[in-house]
């Protein structure tokens, strides 16, 4: 499993554009792609936003990014990414198409 962790805020003007993405992705990713275990969006009283994604592997990432390209156009041309941070092993590949400078691997963990 892949955790995708990242937060932004909206450039200014740009609010429609971000609404364009989130209308074009959420469908998608709600109604063909249960390979995406989780995709949630917070609102911080900052303005900012925190994104947190969960994927069974790193081919289910691909293929949602493959999937939602028009509306992960509007989310590069609308938001400017603050942080950005994998919880899970990912290709080298992966770390230099997404700009992930932090990443981490499985340590210890106990699941319910």
């Amino acid at each position: 499993m892949i955790d995708a962790l990242f937060s932004y805020r909206v450039r200014p003007g740009m609010e429609d554009r971000y609404q364009a993405y989130l209308d074009k992705v959420f469908p998608i990713t709600e109604a063909e792609e249960p390979y995406v275990l989780g995709y949630e969006i917070f609102h911080g009283d900052d303005g900012t936003y925190y994104q947190h994604e969960q994927y069974e592997n790193e081919d289910a990432i691909w293929k949602h990014m493959e999937r939602t390209a028009a509306g992960q156009e509007d989310f590069a041309s609308s938001a400017e990414l603050l942080t950005n941070v994998i919880l899970g092993e990912v290709s080298e590949k992966f770390r230099d198409t997404f700009g992930v400078k932090v990443s981490y691997t499985p340590f210890r963990s106990v699941s319910r």
